[in-house]
């Protein structure tokens, strides 16, 4: 079986910690939504300031449908509306690419 991540990257048009509360809060309700959110490990702030994201999903259709269900998830779209200069790069990943470090995803 194969995985779908989604790495994000974006600015954010807010303080640090009012976006993290936030995000926190957007990952709670999408995983309700959208039990195929298998993990959403890590965010980071570039050196340039923007933002990297990752979220993965156990197809690459369970993340369509979340995505596409964005409008619906009103603790996502609060998150959503402070970021800036949204980019999205889906990649295919086989499960034999999850890190031995890790318990799994």
């Amino acid at each position: 079986m194969s995985y779908c991540a989604e790495i994000v990257t974006y600015s954010i048009a807010t303080e640090e910690a009012e976006y993290l509360r936030l995000r926190a809060s957007a990952i709670e309700e999408v995983k309700a939504a959208h039990p195929d959110l298998l993990a959403v490990p890590f965010c980071g702030r570039r050196s340039d300031g923007s933002w990297a994201d990752v979220w993965i999903y156990r197809t690459a259709e369970a993340a369509d449908a979340a995505n596409n269900d964005a409008p619906n998830l009103p603790h996502f779209m609060t998150m959503f509306a402070v970021l800036r200069d949204v980019s999205i790069e889906a990649l295919d990943f086989p499960e034999g690419a999850v890190s031995p470090l890790d318990d799994g995803v």
